[in-house]
């Protein structure tokens, strides 16, 4: 294999599915070697299996992306085991307990820390280690994974995950900004609907209904593929994109153009 990241050490969390796992896929297809993590251990394990059954260096490490200690060893693991760390896609975030919808009055307080835990904290937790790495051998970038909601008010998807989402636009301009000069660009993508797992908590029922209602924000009157924001992200890690940072690319069908 080969392309942009053709032997480049890349950690990506929430690789057990959705636009994780579609970004594992689409970094090892540009010849990454590869750390893959995910709290679903069973689901991060087949994916790293079947990429090192298509030849590729991939490695699997479970981590609770909430808590500092998996995220410590995760970013020291990938480092021990590839050799260092020039990349980093950080993609976990979820919607936790009764935190949908609007109206937050009626929410519990625990969906609320769930959620930011989830969404925000996890994001947090992974770039400042993996910063702490990246200052000290070189630089490095770091992709995160917002959302539309974080820019528009999508009430379907709540309060807090608004909230949080919003946090990690802030956090990735700080980063950007805080260490441009010691080789660090990050960014982010917001995702316009893109199905995964999330959407369906509720049911299939309720999910297609969710998708169906958000997909008429979309100019482009199709729902998005996983592969599609993954081929985003991968833009933005590579050298073609070496003078962007700071910046949310939104893959939205158009949605934010309205």
């Amino acid at each position: 294999m080969a392309g942009d990241y053709q032997d480049k050490p890349v950690l990506v969390t929430a690789a057990a599915a959705g636009i994780g796992e579609a970004t594992a896929r689409a970094f090892a297809a540009q010849g990454a070697r590869l750390m893959l993590s995910d709290i679903n251990e069973e689901g991060g394990q087949k994916v790293a299996e079947e990429l090192r059954s298509q030849g590729v260096d991939a490695h699997f490490l479970r981590a609770d992306a909430t808590n500092e200690e998996d995220i410590k060893a995760l970013v020291a693991k990938t480092v021990e085991t590839l050799g260092g760390l020039s990349v980093a896609a950080n993609i976990v975030g979820d919607v936790v307990g009764d935190a949908f919808g609007p109206e937050f009055h009626t929410q519990s307080t625990e969906g609320w820390n769930g959620t930011i835990a989830v969404s925000l904290n996890s994001v947090y937790l992974s770039m400042k280690h993996e910063i702490a790495y990246m200052i000290e051998h070189g630089g490095g970038v770091i992709a995160n994974v917002t959302s539309l909601a974080a820019l528009l008010y999508v009430p379907e998807s709540g309060a807090a995950y608004a909230a949080a989402k919003a946090g990690v636009v802030q956090l990735t301009k700080f980063a950007a900004l805080t260490y441009a000069d010691r080789g660090v660009r990050a960014n982010c993508i917001a995702p316009g609907v893109t199905p995964t797992a999330a959407y369906f908590k509720g049911g299939e029922e309720m999910g297609n209904a969710v998708i169906n209602k958000l997909l008429e924000g979309h100019a482009i009157k199709r729902l998005i593929d996983p592969s599609e924001q993954a081929e985003a992200i991968l833009w933005l890690c590579s050298d073609r994109a070496s003078m962007v940072t700071g910046q949310v690319l939104p893959v939205d069908g158009g949605w934010t153009a309205r």
